[in-house]
Order: structure tokens, then sequence, then C-alpha cells
């Protein structure tokens, strides 16, 4: 087993339970372990704890004024190995109370056992999107966590060497002669292509079991097509992941990159005055898609029933419009779930408002994103592999389009009966 590095960080809340003047029988505060995942980094260093307590501390200390007897205790852990970590904790009796990670680790979690659902009521929630429900609710349908924060996929440019950005992908295709473009081979990362050919249309048929419609099918062959004659172009590039296409991007070697808002703050620090951002090119589909990574709050499996009860308490305070909006401008990188609270941050945030306040304005409204297929694959590890592979075959000039189309397809389809 890999050894432990999840390293602690007490937040040194003070308890007004403990002041002076209290009446009544004195209580012991409720101790509540909280772990949240940072980027992709592969150690936590000091100065990941002063970006975690710029952007968290001023949130999570508000919660004293709601319930004085909880004192939450916070721990960093890099994503390597985090399900591990969290798996022999929990074994051990010593899990966390809370976690804060993504939805796509929240999912992998919940299927290993080792968080709990969370029932929500209608009233809770009413005022973020159903979809992005959809995005971390596990095969069985159950809610692996409260949605907070959602991160937005955006286009990351060297404003010195591009112009301007493509606004659509036959542009970006186009303008590979003079500039370098470059995206991660990975299919959470290059779903945004996919609905950009409605292509999540057939895929979400199949899984439905609907009869086979030859205009869904052409759509999957022709985002697979698009992505194929894109590893043909010299100087469109296919990068591992999206930590290998930031450092390009900072080192000069691509001048646009597909990012997501949740590095924002590292390309700011590293790429000063030259980073620029906009919208994902758009392809044939006229129907608007949400591309987003969702930060969730989850409940972990050892708590004590008074654990549990305050950590219940934290979750209903974050998921507040003013706390989501004060957690989100702290760290100025992602948009609260909830719509209005959305809106305000997305006006606030520099480098990039008007993508963001784009996203907020159309995004977050009742009739957008109603597909369900990025929701349902990416919960489901063995069509998420099948479909990576179809991808990566077709990148690679392995299986032609047409194949790959009904190699996706027929996979979705089986998983659907």
């Amino acid at each position: 087993m890999n050894p432990i590095r999840i390293r602690h960080l007490a937040l040194g809340i003070a308890l007004a339970a403990l002041t002076t003047g209290c009446s009544g029988p004195w209580k012991p505060p409720v101790v509540v372990k909280v772990v949240r995942t940072i980027n992709s980094a592969e150690t936590v260093s000091s100065r990941d704890y002063e970006r975690l307590r710029e952007i968290t501390e001023d949130a999570i200390s508000h919660i004293k004024g709601v319930d004085p007897s909880i004192r939450p205790q916070l721990t960093l852990s890099s994503q390597a190995n985090f399900v591990e970590e969290i798996a022999a904790q929990t074994q051990s009796g010593f899990g966390p109370d809370l976690l804060i990670t993504d939805s796509d680790t929240a999912l992998e979690l919940y299927n290993r056992n080792l968080v709990d659902p969370i029932t929500l009521s209608a009233e809770d929630r009413a005022d973020t999107p159903p979809y992005l429900f959809e995005l971390v609710t596990a095969q069985d349908g159950q809610l692996v966590g409260r949605p907070v924060n959602q991160f937005v996929q955006l286009a990351c440019f060297n404003k010195q060497r591009l112009a301007s950005p493509p606004e659509t992908l036959k542009e970006m295709q186009q303008d590979s002669d003079e500039n370098n473009f470059g995206m991660a081979l990975q299919l959470k990362d290059l779903f945004w292509s996919a609905e950009s050919f409605d292509a999540g249309e057939a895929m979400e048929a199949a899984l439905n079991n609907l009869p086979p419609s030859p205009e869904r099918q052409l759509n999957v062959t022709n985002w697979l097509r698009w992505l194929e004659a894109a590893s043909y172009q010299q100087n469109i590039r296919f990068l591992n992941d999206q930590r290998s296409l930031r450092k390009a991007l900072i080192n000069e070697e691509l001048d646009w990159i597909t990012c997501w808002s949740s590095s924002l703050r590292e390309l700011r620090e590293k790429f000063k005055d030259k980073l620029e951002l906009a919208p994902l090119p758009k392809g044939p589909s006229t129907h608007l898609k949400a591309t987003t990574k969702l930060q969730v709050w989850s409940l972990g499996r050892n708590s004590s029933p008074k654990q549990r009860e305050k950590a219940l308490v934290m979750i209903d305070f974050i998921s507040k419009p003013w706390a989501q909006k004060t957690y989100a401008l702290a760290g100025r990188n992602s948009l609260p779930v909830n719509r209005k609270a959305a809106k305000i941050v997305a006006s606030k945030i520099p480098g990039g408002t008007e993508a963001l306040v784009m996203y907020a304005q159309q995004s977050l409204q009742e009739n957008a994103a109603k597909g369900q297929s990025k929701a349902r694959v990416f919960r489901d590890p063995v069509q998420y592999e099948a479909i990576s592979d179809a991808l990566l075959d077709t990148i690679y000039d392995i299986r032609s389009p047409e194949e790959a189309t009904q190699d996706i397809l027929k996979s979705l389809r089986e998983s659907g009966q």
C-alpha cells in the first residue's frame, strides 16, 4: 500500500461555547474531520495550505455563527491515490466526516462504499439546475454528495501569440497552420467536443435502448471524424492530461489549450498578463451544453451520530447563496451551483469575466443542458472506459470513425439492457 500522504491543517476556530458567561452545563465541542482534495499535484506543499486558507477558511469559520459547538478540522490531500487513502482511513475507523472533492471522485468513493448517500428535499434542490445533480447521482439513483461549486471548462490562450481565439471548431483547424493548439487525451476533457456535434444524443438513445437512428449515429461519426482530422493537423496536439497542457502553455509550446477554471489561479500566477480566456469553440450543434466539473461535499462513513448531525449542518450552511457566493469569490475560479449566486460571482471574477458571465447567464437556465448522457456515461466506469478506448483508437488511427461509432453505441446499448 502506498504511504498515506494526507497532512493535517487545523483551522483553529475559536468556540463561542467555551467563552465565559455561558449558561447551562458545559458540552464538549464536536470535532468534524473534513478532507479536501487539491489539484492533481503529487504532494501537498506549505503553499497549498496557504492557498487553501485564503479560499476556504473564511467560509468555514462562519459556520461557528450558525452552530458554535462545531470545530472543523481540515485536511488537504492530493488527488494521487486519494481513494485508496480514504479507504485505508475508513477501514481503520478514522475516516473523515466530510469530503470535499469533485463529482467523479465522489462517485468512485460511493462505488467503493466509502461515503454515504445524502437526501435533499425539493426545496434544497430548487435553485440548482437539475442536470448538476445528475452529475453526482450514482447508478442506483442515490445522490452521493451535495453540489456546491462548479468549475467551468474554457479556452485559455496566449494573447501575445493569438490575436483572437477561434470561435468554431472549423476556425481552429484553419488557424492551426499558424498557431499551436492543445487538448487532453481524456474523455472527461474532450466530451465538450462530442456535445458540439450533438453526439451525446445518440449515446443517450443507446443507453435507453431506443431504435438506432442513422442521423444520431452520424453525429457520433462526425465527432470522431473531426477528432481524427484534428490528430492529423501538424499544430494540433493531444497531450496526456490537463497538467501537461498547462505546462506547455506556460512554456509557450502551445498558444491555446482547453482548461478548467479550477486552474486559473495557477495560470494567472505563472503566465501573468499573457493569459486570456474565451468560450470553447462551437461545432455544428445549436444546443447549449454546460461543460462543468462539480465540487461536491460528501458524507464519510465513520461519523458518530453527533458528527453526522454537525456535518449536515455544515453542508446546509455552505449550500446557502450567501455562503456559496463568499466561498467562490475567495477563489475566483469557480461558480456556485445556485443560479442567483453564480451570476453575482461571474460578474466579479477578473480575467475571464466575459466567458464566465456568458456561462452564468445561459447555461444556468432551466432548459439548458437537458441531455444526461454525460452524467450517465461518467458514472459507469465500464462505459467510460469503452468510450475512452474507442476515442483513443480513433485518434491513433487504429479504428475508423465508423467502426468506433458502432462499438461505442453497441457498448452503451448493452449496458442499458
